[in-house]
């Protein structure tokens, strides 16, 4: 398939965490097909309540003794693959 913006390059699929992405490598834009944005929201919403459950538990057990690295969100994860 072809990028809608770019006309002339062809998309490229990556699937990560079950998600299947088409991305362009010219202009970097993300491409779902129908369903797919559902998938990732409901893979997010899943995600955010199991982080947030060990959050609790990791403050629990920490109790502000240091830091720890904040964790993004399943859609970031998925995503930063394609940053630059």
């Amino acid at each position: 398939m072809k990028c809608p913006v770019c006309k002339d390059v062809t998309l490229l699929m990556s699937e990560k965490k079950g998600v299947e992405i088409d991305y362009c490598p010219e202009c970097r834009g993300i491409w779902l097909d129908r369903g797919e944005l559902d998938k990732l929201l409901e893979k997010e919403e899943t995600y955010n309540k199991e982080k947030e459950s060990h959050n609790k538990k990791d403050y629990d057990d920490y109790k502000h003794t240091s830091r720890k690295k904040k964790k993004g969100s399943f859609i970031g994860e998925i995503f930063e693959m394609f940053e630059d």
